[in-house]
């Protein structure tokens, strides 16, 4: 599969460094934004890990990192205990409270508290062998995140082959929510929540595939694009709410 991951593929841009006043005011925006005092514009991850109430110092595993930028945001809001790992990583990185390796899910050992997987399962072969091996990685109580598209999506009934996260032939695999539920069950993982986190792509690249473009093809700054988004976006959230939206957050807890 190496060359459906070439150099240039979007997961591997340079990491993006900061540091400062510009690390200080991360950490005090989410310090605020943990104890709900911060209102203003924040990076999408915090929704995603808002469920989980993880401490700083919890050993925390990003599988499929691409080029670890997330691990590096989650260190510069101080988290200590980071590690990433993928088998296309340009470059291993080992810096205090955060380190990166060139390996896959069978290659990774050890334990954590959290397991995160930010639309890289549906990128592995074997989704039962691959759950299977995410719970022996959990400790005790500890969680998994996994966010990956799914067919629940009203886009991929109503688009059908057009709907740009099918993705072929990196993704593997596309899940629904009983299937996701299903597969923890049989590695002994609890399924305690889903939140539905699409967005205006599943309209925006879907309907340049239909049109027989790519998606980077699509101008954001024409007038008439901007009157969609705006549209898409709220009916993006929509969909969302209702359960139709083209992607999910789970989270699974071990409670051996």
């Amino acid at each position: 599969m190496d060359v459906y991951y070439p150099e240039n593929y979007y997961a591997f841009g340079n990491l993006i460094k900061s540091k400062g006043l510009r690390n200080q005011f991360k950490k005090i925006r989410k310090t605020l934004f943990d104890w709900k005092l911060w209102f203003f514009s924040y990076p999408e991850y915090y929704n995603w890990l808002s469920p989980l109430k993880i401490s700083k110092d919890a050993a925390i595993a990003d599988i499929g990192c691409g080029n670890g930028q997330l691990l590096y945001e989650l260190s510069c809001t101080g988290y200590t205990n980071l590690h990433g790992f993928d088998p296309y990583l340009k470059k291993e990185t080992s810096t205090k409270g955060l380190k990166l390796q060139r390996k896959g899910l069978y290659e990774v050992s050890g334990q954590f508290n959290l397991i995160m997987l930010n639309h890289s399962f549906e990128h592995m072969v074997n989704p039962l062998e691959s759950m299977k091996k995410l719970s022996e990685l959990l400790k005790p109580k500890g969680q998994l995140l996994i966010r990956v598209p799914v067919t629940d999506a009203e886009v991929w009934e109503k688009e059908g082959i057009n709907w740009f996260q099918l993705d072929a032939p990196r993704h593997f695999f596309i899940p629904s929510q009983l299937s996701m539920r299903i597969l923890g069950e049989k590695v002994g993982l609890k399924l305690n929540l889903v939140v539905f986190d699409s967005n205006e792509n599943q309209f925006v690249i879907t309907n340049l595939y239909k049109d027989g473009k790519n998606m980077k093809e699509y101008n954001s700054t024409n007038l008439i694009n901007q009157k969609f988004i705006k549209n898409w976006k709220q009916k993006a959230d929509i969909l969302n709410e209702t359960g139709k939206g083209d992607q999910a957050c789970f989270y699974f807890k071990n409670n051996g």
